[in-house]
């Protein structure tokens, strides 16, 4: 909505969403309160597996399911995208934006038997803020967090953020016992107010996690089934077999022939209306701490050329499958320009010529390689880039360390597939600034951040021009090279269950399942 300079945001909550939604979420008792009839068991598979139940490091996208299924939010999001109350019954910004006020539920109670109140969310925002945790900027610059109430909590910033109210209705939001946030139990155990807790002695960690129906959930009317079960494949073959097998209800495929095989086998594919992630080249090392030559812009830019991406999209997803671009943020966005999805095409000739210009030979550029990546995609990467004088070499990482190692500054650079979701300043936040998750080597740069700094003072008409400047500093500076963007395909045998996809996310939420019957 557009508006005036620091115009006031307020939203407040007036009744609860329940009956048409699915929840998921915690640890500590057990029981079996679900509405969805007797031994109801929803069974996801996935081939990425939480590397923490912290909720300050559990993470987003293919992550946010098994959160979702271990916490309650203080805000909920709806399929649409509207956001109701959850934990907190309302909620109102001050004047200048930088103060929330939240009015929290009072009958609500954690698995460990602790109670929910002011003090919990207190403790549970100094915890996620404190962190280092993949989406810790949700809270960037919280100036303090104070009880107002026994069940009202305020919170001010150093700036005003703008997308706090989604912020907690994600990872900012998920509340955790107090007495869980320290001792580091929470990496393989959660904690939380949730209508379903994990059943320790059914979890293999790293294979198997389920989690049952709390008998004492305050709202048994979102609990739809009496267990949620994760299970963690090594790769989309493996799921896909699990699938057909009966073992799983649903799972995220990218793989065309994946893909083509579930739908042959008459399983639904739920496709998002608006693309969520694009598929392309993250170049970490734009110093030249780990390969000295990416240092200079003119290699950086000589890659993006290298790079045959219609062939590409053809033999990682299917031509029809993908829509060639350049940029970072999708068509939904005021950022996005028709003009830039073009920016960079296939010139081997031009490539060479930046190179020649650099006075750059040739060196190895070393990629983590995962189960998800295609060998055409490998194959074709390496022989592009070959072209220019580029060694690549492909280094075997298992899928369950390959992001760790990534946000962990292990490589230089990496093919990856991220999203352009939810909102404009969520992909800043998340890959941008300094002390953004997908910045693993906190690269900075003067002009960027100029913008940054400016976009929360800002009027709306104000930050679409901020974000269009951000668009284009990403393409010229070649930070991350988006090559195409992906359909999300999540396949569902609807025989056992019914699900409804989220908006701008790539998978749906856990709230989103019900029993077929």
């Amino acid at each position: 909505m557009k508006g005036p300079k620091m115009a006031r945001w307020k939203t407040a909550g007036i009744v609860l969403l329940a009956g048409a939604l699915t929840l998921a979420g915690c640890s500590g008792d057990s029981g079996s309160g679900s509405s969805g009839g007797a031994d109801s068991i929803l069974s996801i598979g996935s081939t990425t597996g939480p590397q923490s139940w912290d909720p300050a490091d559990i993470g987003d996208a293919n992550y946010k399911p098994y959160a979702q299924a271990a916490y309650d939010t203080l805000i909920l999001r709806q399929p649409d995208g509207e956001y109701v109350p959850m934990l907190a019954k309302s909620w109102e910004f001050s004047d200048d934006n930088r103060t929330i006020t939240l009015e929290l539920r009072d009958d609500v109670t954690f698995s460990d038997g602790a109670a929910f109140n002011a003090e919990a969310v207190v403790a549970n925002f100094e915890h996620f803020s404190s962190g280092t945790g993949p989406l810790n900027t949700q809270l960037t610059g919280l100036e303090s967090v104070e009880a107002t109430g026994e069940f009202t909590v305020t919170a001010t910033f150093a700036e005003p953020i703008p997308d706090l109210v989604y912020n907690l209705s994600d990872a900012a939001g998920r509340m955790a016992s107090p007495d869980s946030l320290d001792g580091g139990g929470l990496a393989t155990v959660p904690v939380g107010s949730g209508p379903y807790v994990m059943s320790e002695t059914d979890t293999v960690q790293g294979s198997v996690y389920t989690l049952t129906a709390r008998d004492d959930y305050w709202n048994p009317d979102l609990q739809e089934f009496d267990e949620v079960e994760f299970r963690v494949f090594e790769d989309e073959s493996a799921l896909f077999n699990a699938l057909r097998s009966g073992q799983i209800d649903a799972g995220n495929l990218t793989s065309p022939d994946t893909v083509q095989n579930a739908t042959a086998a008459g399983y639904t594919i739920l496709k998002p209306e608006a693309h969520i992630s694009w598929f392309g080249l993250i170049l970490f090392d734009r110093d030249g701490t780990m390969v000295p030559e990416l240092a200079d812009p003119r290699v950086r830019e000589a890659l993006a050329w290298a790079i045959d991406r219609e062939t590409l999209a053809s033999v990682t997803l299917g031509i029809d499958d993908g829509t060639i671009d350049t940029q970072m943020f999708n068509e939904g966005s005021p950022a996005w320009s028709s003009e830039l999805a073009d920016a960079y095409h296939y010139d081997v000739d031009k490539a060479k010529a930046l190179m020649a210009e650099a006075g750059v030979d040739g060196f190895t550029l070393t990629l983590p390689a995962s189960g998800l990546f295609t060998q055409g995609m490998m194959t074709g990467v390496q022989n592009n880039l070959a072209e220019i004088g580029v060694d690549v070499v492909w280094e075997d990482v298992p899928s369950q360390a390959f992001i760790s190692d990534m946000l962990g500054g292990k490589y230089a650079a990496s093919v990856m597939v991220l999203g352009a979701v939810p909102t404009d300043w969520s992909v800043v936040q998340n890959y941008l600034t300094p002390t953004s998750a997908w910045n693993p080597l906190g690269t900075t740069n003067d002009d960027l951040q100029a913008l940054i700094d400016a976009i929360p003072g800002e009027t709306d008409d104000e930050r679409e021009a901020s974000f269009r400047e951000i668009n284009q500093f990403v393409i010229d500076n070649n930070w991350f090279q988006p090559w195409f963007w992906a359909e999300e395909n999540f396949a569902v045998n609807e025989d056992t269950v019914k699900v409804e996809l989220q908006l701008q996310q790539n998978v749906p939420s856990i709230y989103n399942y019900s029993p077929a019957a």
